[in-house]
């Protein structure tokens, strides 16, 4: 069976080794040599991009050297900038290759220009160093989950009790993403700022500062990031799923994952309607008319009737009243509402026009989630 490796901490040990010139015989005892730098070149293979995320456990750097040889027994262990210095978890995967991982509490953020030097400490105080070009980048930050970091953007000027976290799997919605107080989203060419949400990639991606008295857009050529604590807006992807709302946010380099835990938010699958078997009628309402539905994953009538509905049908923005739903759950019957000069529905003063026809998700109590509007779901009022 093949040996397996596995993440360690290495003891400190003695090691006689003559082909790294780490300990002589004198008079029979073992004396160490003072450390010497050894000559060779150490290359980062992975990240290509010698990026790491700062103040994060468990990042992993690939190392190739050439001029001396690797082993288990020679190496000792290696510092990752002066921040993480004897780093001991590392694999030597072959005479020429190690792979290091970053500790518990990550390394600092680099602070000179050139990156951070990587050096691989031996037995007996050899080392081999690679001067620069090791950069820990400060990764993204969100607000906390209390502020609801992640919210529709139709619901951000609401008070924050009152956003809303759901978001439609059918895609297509602009979300607006908020950052810590610490860190600035930064939307010029250079940062590489991108954004997955639900494992889709988002579109539309745009940045604000918020430091004024109104957002102001940010540009890709502006001069300089904006100030920390701002936000984002994009249009989510097309056909996500309800078992993935984590976002990824990369930038500077860096990515870091944010799952449901750290933003509040959730993917939601809202049936939608297809056609209606009545297209017009009086805009006083009471026209029935029966909706044809992508599959319903609530069948039952009294979930859908009454004031404490979890599902419920959409007039514009008025409620209809749900009489049956077929054995399939692909069809509902509704009577219209009165959607004549009401502001939630035709309009105030308006009496005749056309309205979307919605399914809304009310199952999370004061967090609706209307269903994506389709070409067939419009129904035609008519003042008689």
């Amino acid at each position: 069976m093949p040996q397996q490796r596995i993440w360690r901490k290495r003891a400190v040990k003695l090691v006689l080794s003559t082909a790294a010139g780490t300990a002589m015989i004198v008079g029979g005892l073992p004396h160490v040599a003072y450390g010497a730098a050894l000559s060779g070149t150490i290359a980062i293979t992975t990240p290509t991009t010698g990026k790491l995320a700062a103040a994060t456990a468990k990042q992993v750097l690939t190392l190739t050297v050439t001029g001396q040889t690797l082993s288990e027994a020679l190496v000792t262990s290696v510092d990752l900038g002066p921040d993480c210095l004897a780093v001991p978890t590392y694999i030597v995967t072959s005479p020429t290759t190690i792979a290091v991982k970053t500790p518990t509490a990550g390394c600092a953020a680099t602070t000179v220009a050139a990156g951070d030097n990587i050096v691989i400490n031996f037995a007996g105080g050899n080392t081999l160093t690679k001067t620069g070009g090791l950069f820990f980048i400060t990764p993204p930050a969100i607000a906390a989950t209390a502020s609801k970091p992640v919210i529709t953007e139709n619901s951000a000027l609401l008070n924050t009790a009152d956003q809303v976290q759901r978001v439609l799997a059918a895609g297509g919605q602009t979300v607006r993403v908020k950052a810590a107080s610490t860190y600035a989203f930064d939307p010029r060419t250079a940062q590489g700022l991108a954004v997955t949400f639900g494992g889709k990639a988002v579109t539309d991606l745009k940045v604000y500062d918020d430091s004024g008295s109104a957002p102001v857009l940010v540009a890709a050529t502006a001069t300089s990031a904006p100030a920390a604590g701002n936000f984002m807006t994009f249009k989510t992807g097309v056909g996500m799923s309800s078992n993935d709302a984590s976002l990824t946010i990369t930038q500077g380099g860096v990515s870091k994952t944010f799952a449901a835990a750290d933003t509040g938010a959730s993917v939601v699958a809202v049936p939608t309607v297809t056609s209606l078997s009545v297209t017009s009628g009086r805009a006083k309402g009471a026209t029935s008319t029966v909706l044809t539905t992508s599959t319903l994953s609530d069948k039952t009538l009294a979930d859908w009737q009454g004031g404490s509905a979890t599902w419920g049908v959409n007039f514009c923005n008025k409620a209809a009243t749900v009489t049956a739903i077929n054995s399939t759950g692909t069809g509902i019957t509704v009577t219209t509402p009165d959607v004549s000069d009401d502001a939630n529905g035709l309009g105030t003063g308006v009496f005749a026009g056309s309205c979307p026809v919605t399914i809304v998700d009310q199952t999370v109590s004061g967090s609706p989630v209307v269903g994506p509007v389709t070409p067939g779901g419009y129904f035609n009022f008519l003042n008689e």
